[in-house]
Parts: structure tokens; C-alpha cells; sequence
């Protein structure tokens, strides 16, 4: 075999042999995952905190600031800072951000890495109008061998805020509830006496103030003696000189507080003083003259107004107002008797269909009595001229019989008068006072037989009826045998005709058959202390004060509605013992008073009788 030949057979085992070319697999496809939500953070204002961050992944840090609060927040590392209101709005990004906050409320800043990778960073905030006051110059404490540092006494008081000068004010802010009660201290000094006073200023939060003295003992208590539920201490004696303890609590609900402090001279304060009332004067004048009608006003109940007809073919327009089926009667008259006006009325209904109407008799005076209404709402009246007249009239109107009354002015007691109903539709009206528990009789009578039924009623200062008589002492004699005043102030007695279409005239007298004693009424005091307390049952509550010998006061303890306590109070003077107690003087409520015997510290104990809820304390100074 030639070369050749056996060189190409060579070649062709050799391409036999190779390895066939494999088909490729597919590519694996990864998808990138969402880092997980982080949940925010807390941060405080002075406060450095650390953090690390996946690429993509956001740290949120959430802190509670006032509105006009100027904020800074500033970080280390290669991060993007975001500023987030409490209604989510961005304030503010980048580096570092400065903001003045517009709004109470908690503010929300996240953190994002500035790049791909994943890196560590610090968020610092602070407050850019004052220093921090973690920065200061430490300096080394004395040494000191084994003399250990005392408990102050307001320790366990709550958390400690602030020592108050003489004139000083502080706001603070009681965040979220629950939370200790807020601690401040002052140097006080024998024979000073101290005020300090608690307000709100936003929020929920309810003022109470506990005062200790230099010994921790408790001293005085209020929650609601300072106005608009403000707590107020006012005028404390104090009896030795020394660091005194104020607690301010808030009662758990978030909200700014304000608290305030005099010491030195007590205060001026000026007795409430409860003036007995006086009777209601009676009229020495009487106004005769009817008030002038306001165009499309409506008309009172038998109140007479004057309207005026200025042109020839004028009208005018009065409207009354019924909220259900009733009868009235309406009257217009002219107001002069010399002129020449003949009124004309119409009466249209809610609905504007015209339901009556009424000429002018002979003597000037339109009238129409015991019209019905069916339907409730307000009518219009529409008065006119006759013939085109013009002139001046006076127009009432009145449920019933009677559209006018006629003022007579005073009544007094064993005191005979004489009157007339000068035409049908009217009403004598006189005026008594009488104070409440009086008892009264009341008689009216006709002056000439057959010629009036009189009619008599007793009206409360509220315009309540009381009670009405016909013919009590026999007709035609209206006669109230016994009646009793139920408030003190000014009555009105009337009459008027049995069929409220009669004339005539009458005699009315009234006697006193009792008077009633006089009431008794409070002496001037001032308020001690107030609160709203809670004692469970079979527990005691006690609420200190400061008195002074020979002051009486008043102790009033009031069970809050629907707490079922039957309440129990007893006084206990500076020596522990029992100065006065109460139990059932007010309902089942205690209230007594008492002098107290010494200066010093006293206390209220309060419990209930075989129960427990809320109440209400008051002490007062009486003088």
C-alpha cells in the first residue's frame, strides 16, 4: 500500500474517534429578592445610634417633638437621610436636615444606603437653638470614705424634673401613658406660705398636685380648686425651714402642663360670698305702650305690637307659628280712636291658602276668635285699610279665648282692686311676688251681677301655669282657696272672662294663709382644696391639708352618679385624732363642719359603708 493511501485512512479513524459536540444546557435564571420591612426604631434628641444597612434595604427611626421644636439630624457614613412628618409629608433630605418642626406629633426619618454595596452608619439628633447638655467638663469627684450618698426624700415621688425658684414657671410634657408622675423641689421657709398651680395646656392630661414636706411627709393635695379642672395649692403655711417635694401628676393621659410657684406672703384672696336674694321689685310703672311690630316678625302669645299702615292701599304682613292642631283668636284695632282706620285681616295658612279673614266693626277692631288650625307651621296675617285707609294699629293674637293681655301692674297682699275687661278677647295681668313655700288664696269677683264670669290664673316667673279658678266660691265668684308658691320670683295673677267674649268689671284681692321662713343661706368661704377620688371598698382614702386654730371649715363628700358609694367621712387633727365625722347629712352623701383646734397638718378619710366607687371632696373655709 502506498503513503498515501494509508495517511488518509489514518485520518479518517481519527475524525471517527472525536468527541461529538455537546448541546448546551440553559442558563439559571436569579431574581433578585426585596429586602424585608424593618420595623421602626426609637431615637431621642442628644442621642448617637448605629445602624447597618443591606444595598436596598431602609432603616426607619422614629422620635416625638413639639411644633416650633428646631431639629437636626446628621449622619456618618455614605447614607441618604428622609425627613417624615406625622401626616407622612417629606420635610427634608439629604446628608444632614434641618427642620422647624410645624406640629406636635411623632416624626419619622429613614435611612438608605447613598450606593450599591452595603455599608454602617450613625444617626445623630439634636436640637440646633441649645447645647447639649451631655456636654460638659467632667470634674473629679472629692473623695469621699465611707459616708454614702442619702436617698433624697422625693425619691420614689416619680421622676425628678426640675427645683422651682420663687416666681418661676416650667413646661413640660407628659408624653404618653402610663407615666410617673413628674417630682419638683423648692427650699421653703418657716413661716412662708406657698402657692403652686397646674394647668393644661394641650392633650388629655388632668392636673393633680401632691406637696411634701422636708421629711417626706404629705402636706396637702389638690385636682380641681384652680378653675377649668387646673390643680391649685394656694396659701400652704409652712412650718419649718427645708427642701419641700412637689408631685405633679397628670392622671396617665399624654399633653404640655405648665406649673407654676410663689412663696413669701400668702395671697389675697376674697370670700365667695352667697348674697340672699331679693325679691323681684315690683313694677312702679307701667309700660303702656306696645312695642312697634317688625315687618313679617312673629307674634308672641298675647303681645300686643303697633303696626302702621303710612300710604293709602299699604299692607302689611304678621306671621304666628303652631306646631299642631289648635284655636286661636287674633285682634286688630286701631291705635287712635279719633282716626279714621278700619282694619282689614287675612289669615293665609303654611300652605298659602287663605283660611279667614275679618272686617272692622263699628268700633275700629277687626277680630276673629276660636278660629281652628289644622295645620301645623307658620301663618301669615295680612293687614289692611278699608277703603284704602291709613293709620296706626295695634295687633295681637293668642291661643284659645284671649289674644291680649293688659298689664295692671303691682298686686299686694290683703289689698282690694278694682278693674274692668274693657271688650271681649283681653286679660288683666297683675304682678306678686312671693317667695317659694308661700301659701296664697286668691279671690276675683264681679262688680255688677251678670255682667262678667270672671276667670282667674297664677302664672311662674317662668310663664308656667300653676293653677286657675272659675267659679270656686260660687258663681259667678273665681276663687283659689289654697295654692303654694313652688320658686321665689315674680308671679302673675289674671283674669279674664269665663267665655273670653264678656266685659265688665271686677274686684281682685289675694292673702298670705302661710310665709315661708326665710332660707339660710351659705356664709362667705373659701375653697380649701377640690378633687375626684376613687376608694375601694373597704379600703380608706386619705387627703391632707394645711389649718389653722380657730378657721372652720366644711367637709362635703359627693358620690359620683351611678358609683354606688355610700360614703363615710371622718376629720383627723395633727395629734391623729378625730375632730368631726359624716355620713348620711346630704342624702347618703357626708357634709358637716367643723373648728379646728391647732395649726397643723389635717387629714380627710374617706371610705365607703359596705361599698366603693368615685366622689367628688371639697373643703372649704367658712367665715
Amino acid at each position: 500500500m502506498s503513503k498515501p493511501i494509508l495517511l488518509l485512512c489514518v485520518i479518517f479513524v481519527i475524525s471517527g474517534c472525536a468527541a461529538q459536540p455537546v448541546a448546551q444546557l440553559p442558563t439559571l435564571a436569579v431574581l433578585p429578592t426585596s429586602a424585608p420591612e424593618r420595623p421602626p426604631q426609637s431615637i431621642e434628641f442628644w442621642q448617637v445610634v448605629e445602624g447597618d444597612l443591606d444595598a436596598g434595604a431602609v432603616d426607619r427611626w422614629q422620635f416625638v417633638a413639639r411644633a416650633g421644636d428646631p431639629v437636626r439630624l446628621s449622619a456618618l457614613g455614605p447614607v441618604h437621610l428622609s425627613l417624615a412628618g406625622p401626616d407622612g409629608g417629606v420635610l427634608g433630605e439629604g446628608e444632614a436636615i434641618e427642620a422647624a418642626l410645624a406640629v406636635d406629633g411623632v416624626y419619622t426619618v429613614a435611612v438608605q444606603p447613598a450606593q450599591a454595596d452595603a455599608v454602617r452608619y450613625q444617626l445623630s439628633l439634636s436640637y440646633t437653638d441649645r447645647p447639649n447638655p451631655l456636654d460638659f467638663t467632667a470634674t473629679p469627684p472629692p473623695m469621699t470614705v465611707g459616708v454614702p450618698t442619702p436617698t433624697p426624700v422625693y425619691d420614689g415621688l416619680g421622676v425628678f424634673i426640675a427645683d422651682l425658684a420663687n416666681g418661676s414657671t416650667e413646661t413640660e410634657a407628659l408624653l404618653r401613658g402610663p407615666v410617673q408622675p413628674h417630682v419638683y423641689t423648692f427650699e421653703g421657709r418657716a413661716g412662708d406660705y406657698v402657692t403652686v398651680r397646674m394647668s393644661r395646656l394641650s392633650g388629655t392630661i388632668d392636673p393633680f398636685l401632691r406637696l411634701f414636706g422636708p421629711s417626706g411627709e404629705a402636706l396637702a393635695v389638690d385636682g380641681d380648686s384652680g378653675g377649668n379642672r387646673a390643680a391649685l395649692l394656694r396659701n400652704i403655711p409652712l412650718w419649718r425651714d427645708g427642701q419641700y417635694s412637689i408631685q405633679a401628676d397628670g392622671g396617665g393621659g399624654p399633653g404640655d402642663y405648665q406649673i407654676s410657684l410663689t412663696s413669701g406672703d400668702p395671697v389675697p384672696v376674697t370670700p365667695t360670698i352667697i348674697a340672699p336674694p331679693t325679691a323681684t321689685p315690683l313694677s312702679s310703672l307701667l309700660n303702656l305702650t306696645p312695642a312697634t311690630a317688625v315687618p313679617n316678625a312673629v307674634l308672641e302669645p298675647y303681645m300686643p305690637v303697633i303696626g302702621s299702615l303710612i300710604r293709602a292701599g299699604d299692607v302689611n304682613r304678621h306671621t304666628f307659628a303652631i306646631e299642631e292642631s289648635s284655636e286661636i283668636s287674633i285682634g286688630v284695632r286701631k291705635l287712635y280712636p279719633d282716626t279714621p282706620l278700619r282694619p282689614v285681616i287675612e289669615i293665609y295658612s303654611p300652605a298659602g291658602t287663605k283660611v279667614s279673614a275679618a272686617n272692622a266693626n263699628p268700633a275700629g277692631e277687626a277680630i276673629i276668635q276660636l278660629l281652628t288650625l289644622n295645620e301645623a307651621g307658620v301663618y301669615s296675617v295680612f293687614v289692611t285699610g278699608q277703603g284704602g285707609d291709613s293709620g296706626d294699629y295695634v295687633i295681637s293674637y293668642g291661643p284659645g279665648t284671649i289674644f291680649e293681655d293688659v298689664r295692671r301692674g303691682p298686686a299686694l297682699a290683703d289689698t282690694p282692686y278694682e278693674s274692668s275687661i274693657g271688650r271681649g278677647g283681653l286679660r288683666d295681668s297683675w304682678e306678686v311676688a312671693l317667695n317659694a313655700g308661700d301659701v296664697v288664696t286668691v279671690a276675683a269677683s264681679p262688680l255688677n251681677a251678670g255682667a262678667l264670669d270672671p276667670v282667674v290664673e297664677l302664672f311662674a316667673p317662668d310663664g308656667s301655669l300653676v293653677v286657675s279658678d272659675d267659679n270656686g266660691g260660687g258663681f259667678p265668684n273665681a276663687l283659689i282657696n289654697e295654692v303654694r308658691a313652688p320658686v321665689s320670683g315674680l308671679y302673675r295673677l289674671k283674669v279674664s272672662a269665663s267665655s273670653g267674649v264678656t266685659a265688665g268689671g271686677y274686684r281682685l284681692i289675694w292673702r298670705y294663709i302661710n310665709i315661708a321662713p326665710t332660707p339660710t343661706y351659705d356664709p362667705p368661704r373659701i375653697l380649701m382644696f377640690a378633687l375626684e377620688g376613687n376608694v375601694p371598698e373597704g379600703e380608706y382614702a386619705f387627703y391632707p391639708f394645711q389649718g389653722g386654730v380657730g378657721q372652720r371649715v366644711r367637709v362635703r363628700v359627693t358620690a359620683r352618679p351611678a358609683s354606688g358609694l355610700d360614703a363615710v367621712a371622718v376629720l383627723i387633727g395633727p395629734d391623729g385624732r378625730e375632730i368631726a365625722r359624716g355620713d348620711d347629712e346630704n342624702g347618703l352623701n357626708p357634709q358637716f363642719t367643723a373648728d379646728l383646734p391647732a395649726d397643723g397638718t389635717y387629714q380627710v378619710r374617706i371610705n365607703g359603708y359596705l361599698s366603693g366607687g368615685a366622689f367628688d371632696l371639697v373643703v372649704d373655709r367658712l367665715f
